[in-house]
Formats: structure tokens, sequence, C-alpha cells
């Protein structure tokens, strides 16, 4: 009767946090990207929450073969609802890690080592053939005062590492333990690598690419560079809605490397297109965006066009300064559904949407680059962001980037 119970209860704080993961737009739009993208025999998936979201794996490895399937916020019990598009291309190596947010939840670590127990099992039975690799749970630094449902909780994660560790000797798993090479003296995770006492910076990454490396990559070594971008590079630079996606599985193409700014708006184009021209790639597409919000920090549709145009053409100036052998196409304006509240200010925008693309071509014909509109692709009779391509209005489904995918294709191959 007892064990009843207890199955119960860790039932039950699975299924509270599978509604809080699965049930929020990002959530829900990585996964319909997922569903489409392929996965086979030859591929390497990392699996996980925010932490492997945040890395860009094949890029740390110049390996095409392995795939991102991180989601921003996810749970144990949101990673279990969405292994079939990964298992059922039987995957040779699986890296997973996930559980912390649980803990932020307050579940306990018995019931989180059993959670992620039934959920090794649930991989191993639907794709037999396929490595498994449990990784332990990083440190957090609560001194950082950001997660305050992470405070008081570094106990739960040093005993969830210690239960995992014998997860993954019950289940036949290969247990790779990360935590002690994050860790200061205080067995904090070391603040050098964190901007927040949880995520990682690129160096953060680095060692985490290097404790996994044996497993994927033997006797290769790297640089202190995470990202390291190479001369045949094929860059896309814009937004939030470019650093999103998985473009290199989009475009199926190894060389592609997408950046995109953590503010949505145009003015931030200069700077990232002039960092990354440092790296003199062979192409690149330079995405837009609009150049004013709303007070709730959403893009605004009272937006000025000349405005874009200024700062695009800025972008365009800096890069052929310092890469004047890259090959450049500029993309229009992507555009939004105003059926959502957050966005109700591009009401009727379409026309205007469409008048300030016919500038940005003007200003493509006049410095002699290559254009590409992928307006008319992306939006419906009323020059708004399709339905089926959007969740909130703005950030975009699997459905939206394909579209966007097919309508770059082939201008950038």
């Amino acid at each position: 009767m007892r064990r009843n119970i207890l199955v119960f209860i860790v039932l039950l704080s699975i299924s509270l946090c599978s509604k809080i993961s699965a049930n929020y737009p990002y959530w829900e739009q990585r996964q319909s990207m997922f569903e489409l993208l392929p996965v086979d025999s030859t591929d390497i998936v990392f699996l996980g929450n925010s932490l492997t979201d945040g890395g860009k794996w094949s890029e740390m490895f110049n390996m095409p073969n392995i795939k991102n399937r991180g989601i921003v916020s996810d749970v144990i019990a949101g990673v279990a609802q969405r292994t079939k598009c990964i298992t059922s291309g039987k995957p040779a190596k699986i890296f997973l890690l996930i559980g912390v947010n649980d803990i932020s939840h307050h579940i306990t670590a018995d019931s989180i080592a059993t959670a992620v127990e039934k959920l090794v099992m649930q991989l191993k039975e639907e794709t037999p053939t396929t490595k498994i690799y449990l990784q332990s749970y990083l440190p957090i630094n609560n001194d950082f005062g950001v997660y305050k449902t992470l405070t008081n909780e570094s106990e739960t994660i040093l005993k969830c590492n210690v239960l995992l560790e014998q997860v993954a000797k019950r289940t036949g798993a290969e247990w790779i333990n990360i935590f002690p090479y994050m860790i200061d003296r205080d067995c904090k995770m070391r603040a050098e690598l964190t901007p927040d006492g949880l995520h990682l910076y690129e160096r953060g990454y680095c060692v985490w690419r290097d404790c996994v490396a044996p497993y994927i990559a033997p006797g290769v070594t790297f640089t202190d560079e995470a990202y390291p971008i190479p001369e045949n590079s094929i860059m896309l630079a814009g937004n939030s809605l470019m650093r999103k996606a998985e473009w290199q599985e989009l475009l199926a193409n190894g060389n592609v490397r997408a950046r995109g700014t953590w503010d949505d708006t145009v003015q931030q184009l200069p700077i990232l297109v002039g960092n990354i021209a440092w790296t003199k790639p062979q192409k690149m597409l330079i995405q837009p965006s609009y150049d004013s919000k709303t007070e709730n920090g959403a893009v605004s549709g009272n937006f000025n066009a000349d405005s874009i145009v200024a700062y695009t053409e800025k972008a365009i100036s800096v890069l052929r300064e310092r890469s004047p052998k890259t090959t450049i196409y500029l993309q229009g304006l992507i555009p939004v559904n105003s059926g959502y509240e957050k966005y109700a200010s591009f009401a009727g925008s379409g026309k205007a949407i469409k008048q300030a693309n016919k500038k940005l071509q003007k200003l493509a014909k006049k410095l002699k680059i290559n254009w590409i509109d992928v307006t008319p692709i992306l939006s419906d009779s009323k020059g708004e962001l399709k339905e089926e391509f959007t969740n909130d209005g703005y950030s975009l489904m699997g459905a939206g980037y394909k579209a966007w995918a097919d309508a770059i294709a082939t201008s950038l191959e």
C-alpha cells in the first residue's frame, strides 16, 4: 500500500511538471520543428532542457550529425512526451541531461531518480540499438540570486547525482559525471562559467564539451573557442527568430551557422553583423527586424521603414569593410500576426510591411547584393503571418521555419 502511494505521488509530480513544460508556446514551437527534422542511425542526439538547448553542439565538434533536441524549461515528463520523433530514427547515441527544472519544482531526489530511470528505460525500449549516455546534473551558484526556486537545492543536486549514477548502472547507460569539472572550492558552479548561476557562458560549454568528447570524438583537440566559424561558412544573421532554429538541419548544410540578437529590434543588427564579419564568411544572409517595441517588450507595428533601411545599410557597410569577399543576401521583413494581444499593434500592417520591403529591395539593388523576399510565402491575404506558422503571433512553429528555409535554400546554394 505504501509503495502504491509513493508511485502515485511520483506520477502526480510528473504530471504537474508536464503541464508546466509542455503547455507553453516555446515548447510547442521547438517540438513542432523537431517533428519535421529527421533523425537517423548515424546521428548523435543531445536531449534535455535549456542547458542542452543553449549549446551549439554540431558546431562544437564540427559534426553536422550531432542534433540538438533541448527545450528551455523542459522537465523529465516533457522529454518523455517527445521521444518518438527521436527514437524512431534509431540514432547512434543519445546524451541525456534532464531534471534540474523538476528540482526547481521541489520534487524530491528519489522521485526524480525514479522518473529518470523510467525515461531511460523508455528510450532503451524504443531504440534498443542506441547507446544512452546519462549525464550528471551541473552545479548551481545561488550567489547570483537569480533562481529563487533553486535556493537551498544544492544538496538535492548532489543527492540526485549519486542516485543517477546508480540508475546508469542498473539500466546499462554510460555515466558521465560533469559536476566535478564545474565546481569551485565551495562546491558551487564556478562564477566564470555562468551568467546567472545556472546557465552557461561559452567557456562553460567548453568544459561540458571536453567531458563528453571522449565519447564522441576521442583524441580530438579543441581550442578555447566553443563555436569556431570555418572560412567556408554560410552565416545567417538576424533576430531571435533566427537564433531559435536548427538551421543546419533545416537547410541540410553543415556549413551553415546562425546568429541572432537577444533584442529583436534592428538597432542591434550592425553590431551582430560586424562581429560575424571578422570571421570572413563565404556568404551571409542578413535578416532585418522592426525598429520599435511596445510597452510589453514586443516588437511594434508602429515601425519606421526608413530607420530599418538605415540600420540595415549600416550593417552591410560594416560587413563589406571587414569582409569584402563575402557574398551578401538581404532578406525582407517577416510578417507578424496581430490576432494575438501582444502583437495587436500590427493590425493592418500588411501594407506597411510590403512598402518597407520594397525599400529594402531598393537598397539591395543600390548596393548590388542579392535580394530574398520571404513575406509572400509566410503571410496570409492580409499580409500578416499565417496562423498555421505561429502560436503566439511572432515566433515560428516548425511549419513556419520549414517554409522560411525552403524560401532561402535555393539562393544560398
